[in-house]
């Protein structure tokens, strides 16, 4: 039976099915498979009589043996293309998983991409602002904004990076802000807990931590206070940020819509970390803040 069931298969498998899956004519496929199981049935009935030196009239070949037989052969056959229709469902799946990867990886190099440019602006916005102010810590300045670039450029490649290195940028950059703030900023920056072996997304803190002072800080005239919290518990990672709130409310309606960062972090959250983070950004009657919980599972 086998050279003819395996002329069924392989003549369902690779000739019918692909024809079906690509014209997506149903009746035409199902009268060929009709064919195929009939001929096979009947080349192997007439084959079988041949063997064992039988009559061959029709009657003897189309008894009730011959259904039998063709029932037999039908149920092989539709077990090997069930089972290549569900090889090709899986394969489908993984291409178009496959395919979501790669577009999600643009989408990041794409949102990274867009990331560094503004961070060179808001840099920049920094070193002018101590320029013109003629302010004896602009080298001083420059050689901060020098380091942090470096790191922007060459050290935050990664889909993540350790965790570290995230605080590393924000300290630097707090320093940098400190030489144009001096004693007028009230800044507080914790962490608590193990930082070692966490990775996070690069930048990712950063950019809360860089609108505090953008949209805050900057904009307050009288004496502004950031508050900065990092606390990692079983892998998990706290983060909370608070500045104060500038008492103009023409500046507060403008600073409360979110710019290119903030928009760029929330996209870059729901990329990388889907369902395991929790963002919420509260305006608060004296101040903004920023609360992001990260499950590391």
């Amino acid at each position: 039976m086998m050279p003819f069931v395996m002329l069924a298969t392989y003549s369902s498998i690779y000739l019918i099915l692909p024809y079906y899956l690509k014209k997506r004519k149903l009746i035409l496929s199902l009268i060929a498979e009709i064919l195929v199981l009939f001929i096979s049935t009947l080349a192997e009935r007439i084959f079988m009589r041949n063997l064992y030196s039988l009559e061959i009239t029709l009657d003897s070949l189309f008894s009730l043996s011959f259904l039998y037989l063709l029932m037999e052969t039908n149920f092989m056959v539709a077990v090997a293309v069930a089972i290549k229709i569900l090889k090709k469902l899986f394969d489908q799946q993984e291409e178009k998983h496959d395919l979501e990867k790669r577009n999600l990886k643009t989408e990041l190099n794409l949102l990274k991409a867009q990331l560094h440019p503004h961070f060179l602006f808001n840099t920049m916005n920094n070193l002018y602002a101590l320029s013109v102010e003629k302010s004896s810590r602009t080298s001083e300045g420059i050689a901060k904004i020098s380091n942090l670039l470096r790191c922007v450029l060459y050290d935050c490649n990664d889909l993540e990076v350790p965790l570290q290195q995230e605080i590393k940028l924000i300290e630097n950059y707090i320093d940098l802000e400190k030489l144009r703030y001096g004693d007028r900023l009230n800044m507080n920056f914790e962490v608590k807990g193990e930082i070692n072996n966490i990775k996070i997304a690069p930048m990712l803190l950063f950019t809360f931590v860089e609108n505090c002072f953008k949209h805050g800080s900057s904009n307050d005239p009288e004496v502004p206070y950031i508050r900065i919290l990092l606390n990692i518990f079983n892998n998990n990672i706290e983060f909370i940020a608070e500045n104060s709130k500038p008492h103009s409310i023409k500046r507060v309606k403008r600073i409360t819509g979110g710019g290119i960062g903030l928009q760029n972090v929330k996209k870059r959250l729901e990329i990388i970390y889907r369902n395991n983070f929790e963002l919420n950004i509260q305006n608060l009657t004296n101040s903004f803040r920023v609360s992001l919980n990260i499950r590391n599972e």
